[in-house]
């Protein structure tokens, strides 16, 4: 970018935050120079000062959010030549005793693999060995053979195959038409795994099968001592819902079943990966306890603050002052 464009980028950011944090169409000029101030202290977007209300804030209020700076640049000091967390079938390979069923990568093992894995499962999910934001996801119910190998031959390379979840009875109350997950995120240390947050993930729309946010999803924070939902739902457009939008079950208070086993699947997860310090995991929680979606080195930062607008990034940001500090010696 060159420098008159970057410099008028800066100015329209700031214009947006000072109009909006006005909440009227007005330009406020402490707002104005608020925002460049933390825009260049915090890195801190012209959105993410609107949603955070960054400019009700003090400073030492302000530095412990975790930003989208953070998660492109930092997060990836956390797990320090971990590649294999941009594979969902090489952390299934790590942690397989973790995970409640089996999934085999397509097309490396082999057409009558494939077809016998189907057989067995009658329904499956197949998805992006390496996407994200639910890009690509398909679920397959077994009709016949000839089905299956033509599947096979116009498959891409590094697709994950996959047992279908069978979510608890109880999540389905959300939305039965998606897996409806929880995003944990947790910090590993030398004295064992600490959950930071959950937040319940589900599809915002009637026959959507996805439940990530950035794809019209709605979420709601849970109390990680309790697995109480303890706010309203929310989306990525900073819509707040009582109840969710499709079956009108109400967020808050919805009690997350089998909560405790998830907990525990984390942290065991976690211990097992001694150098990711920090990972995001999506959980679904079914009949028999919970399993494993995915795992991430760079889990959004949204997802963790946005209903509470409360920061959670203290003891993160901690860790990677540490790593910063032991990459420089």
């Amino acid at each position: 970018m060159n420098p008159f464009k970057k410099i008028a980028f800066v100015y329209n950011e700031c214009a947006t935050a000072a109009r909006g944090a006005d909440g009227e169409n007005k330009f406020r000029l402490s707002v104005f120079f608020d925002y460049i101030h933390c825009r260049y202290k915090f890195h801190a977007s012209a959105q993410e000062y609107l949603r955070y209300r960054f400019y009700n804030h003090k400073d030492r209020y302000r530095k412990n959010y975790l930003l989208r700076y953070h998660q492109i640049t930092d997060f990836v000091r956390l797990c320090p030549g971990a590649v294999f967390t941009r594979s969902k079938y090489q952390i299934y390979q790590k942690i397989s005793d973790s995970f409640s069923r089996e999934i085999i990568l397509l097309p490396d093992c082999g057409e009558e693999k494939f077809l016998e894995f189907v057989r067995a499962h009658k329904k499956v999910v197949l998805k992006p060995d390496t996407g994200s934001l639910g890009k690509d996801v398909r679920i397959l119910t077994y009709t016949d053979d000839q089905q299956l190998r033509d599947i096979f031959s116009a498959l891409p390379k590094k697709t994950v195959c996959e047992e279908f979840i069978c979510q608890h009875e109880k999540m389905s109350q959300m939305n039965p038409d998606s897996v409806n997950t929880i995003r944990f995120v947790s910090l590993r240390n030398k004295d064992g795994v600490e959950i930071i947050s959950a937040t319940l993930r589900t599809g915002g729309q009637p026959g959507v099968i996805i439940d990530n946010l950035k794809k019209d999803g709605v979420g709601a924070q849970i109390e990680v001592a309790t697995g109480i939902i303890n706010t309203h739902g929310f989306d990525y457009n900073d819509k707040i819902y009582t109840h969710h939008p499709v079956s009108g079950t109400q967020f808050l208070g919805f009690n997350i079943p089998n909560w405790e086993q998830a907990v525990e699947l984390v942290k065991k997860a976690h211990w097992q990966l001694p150098q990711c310090a920090m990972l995001g995991w999506d959980i679904a929680i079914t009949q028999e306890g919970a399993d494993i979606i995915e795992a991430n080195s760079r889990p959004g930062t949204p997802i963790m603050q946005l209903v509470h607008l409360q920061p959670k990034g203290e003891k993160i940001l901690q860790e990677i002052k540490k790593a910063k500090k032991h990459k420089r010696k």
